[in-house]
């Protein structure tokens, strides 16, 4: 339950950078993965049968299939030496990407893929701890020193490479008033809570793209 389309199209990748940021048109390829509930439906049509389970069941399940296939890119992709960037707003530009990719009813865009040779070999980024990602047995369940743990180890590393400041990826406060936050204290936690508390991707929105689809979760 899943495609993938890719282009080197210049102009293709231009338009495409007004929409994901200018990191597209510094890969020479772009990679879009979508659900492709169509084509299984196809299979099934040819065998004289229709397809009975849920779009909500199937949202599930065309998620993960394009999680593996995106994912099994990557390793692929980085065994010859390329790199890869992932860039996951697609689905809130469902009707920009629909149109540049002739994607029919039944298709929705997932994530899209920046590929490339590398210009450089950064070190790995900072990510939470992985006692509070890998949990044995059953949920483990934060308390605020663990919070104050993770957030220090994903701030730290990250204000301290200029990473925000780099991309110039500061977002916005949600709260009215003067931003007090430089980029010398503008770490992860700052950053998720702002795009999420401001930005986040809204039920309904998601929920008309879909449907614009002709998915019915």
């Amino acid at each position: 339950m899943y495609a993938c389309i890719y282009t080197k199209d210049q102009a293709k990748r231009e338009r495409l950078s007004q929409l994901f940021g200018p990191l597209v048109t510094r890969g020479p390829v772009f990679m879009l993965f979508c659900l492709d509930y169509r084509k299984l439906e196809t299979f099934i049509a040819s065998k004289g049968r229709v397809n009975t389970a849920s779009d909500a069941m199937m949202l599930f399940l065309g998620i993960q299939d394009v999680a593996y296939f995106a994912q099994n890119m990557v390793l692929a992709a980085e065994s010859l030496g390329l790199g890869t960037v992932f860039l996951g707003s697609a689905p809130q530009l469902d009707s920009e990407l629909r149109e540049i990719f002739c994607l029919p009813d039944r298709a929705f865009p997932v994530v899209g893929m920046v590929l490339g040779y590398p210009a450089e070999s950064p070190k790995p980024r900072p990510r939470i701890p992985t006692k509070f990602v890998l949990h044995r047995d059953e949920y483990y369940d934060l308390d605020a020193d663990d919070v104050e743990e993770a957030l220090s180890v994903m701030d730290a590393g990250l204000i301290r490479e200029g990473y925000y400041a780099r991309l110039n990826a500061k977002i916005k406060k949600p709260e009215p008033g003067e931003d007090e936050v430089g980029y010398d204290q503008y770490g992860w936690g700052e950053h998720i809570s702002r795009k999420y508390a401001r930005q986040g991707l809204r039920h309904d929105t998601l929920m008309e793209a879909l449907r614009q689809a002709k998915i019915e979760p």
